[in-house]
C-alpha cells in the first residue's frame, strides 16, 4: 500500500536528490486530506491525531518524530486550505484505484473514530469520493471495513 509514499520517504531518507515533485505533492495531498478529514467537524480531536499519527508510523513506516512533525506542520497549514480539488487531484495523477480506495478507507477511520458521522464529514467523504473517481459501492464498503475495523480495535 501507498508505494510511492515509501518509495518518496526513503529517497528523502536518503538524501536522493531526484524526488518526483509530482510524487512529495501527492505525499503532502494524502496527509492533507487525513488532517481534513479530522477537522471538518470542528475539531480536531485527540482520538483523530492518534489516528493519523498511527497511520503516518505504522501503515507508511515514519519514524514517530517525524510523524509528528509532518502532523503538525500539515495541522497549522490546514486553516488556510480552502478547497480539496487540487489535493485530491495530484492523488489522482499517481496513485491507482486501489491505493485511491485506501487513503479512502482511512479518511472513513478518521471520520468515524469518535463514533460519530457529522453531517459535515458526510458531505466530506461523498465529495472526495467523487473527486477520486471511487464508484458509491466501493465507498460505501470502505466504510463498512472502516465500521469493522474500529469495532475490532474496541473490543
Amino acid at each position: 500500500m501507498f508505494e510511492i509514499f515509501k518509495s518518496t520517504l526513503n529517497k528523502v531518507k536518503n538524501n536522493e536528490e531526484k524526488i518526483e515533485k509530482d510524487e512529495v505533492k501527492a505525499l503532502s495531498s494524502i496527509v492533507s486530506l487525513l488532517v481534513e478529514a479530522a477537522s471538518i467537524d470542528g475539531q480536531i480531536g485527540d482520538d483523530e491525531k492518534n489516528k493519523i499519527s498511527s497511520i503516518l508510523i505504522n501503515q507508511l513506516k515514519l519514524d514517530p518524530i517525524k510523524a509528528k512533525e509532518i502532523l503538525d506542520k500539515t495541522i497549522s497549514l490546514s486553516g488556510d486550505q480552502i478547497e480539496i480539488w487540487s489535493k485530491t487531484n495530484d492523488i489522482r495523477k499517481e496513485l491507482d484505484y486501489d491505493e485511491r480506495l485506501n487513503i479512502l478507507g482511512l479518511m472513513w477511520e478518521i471520520v468515524l473514530v469518535d463514533d460519530i458521522l457529522d453531517v459535515f464529514e458526510a458531505q466530506l467523504m461523498r465529495r472526495v469520493s467523487g473527486l477520486l473517481y471511487i464508484s458509491d459501492v466501493d465507498s460505501g464498503n470502505s466504510k463498512k471495513r472502516a465500521l469493522m475495523k474500529l469495532k475490532d480495535s474496541n473490543l
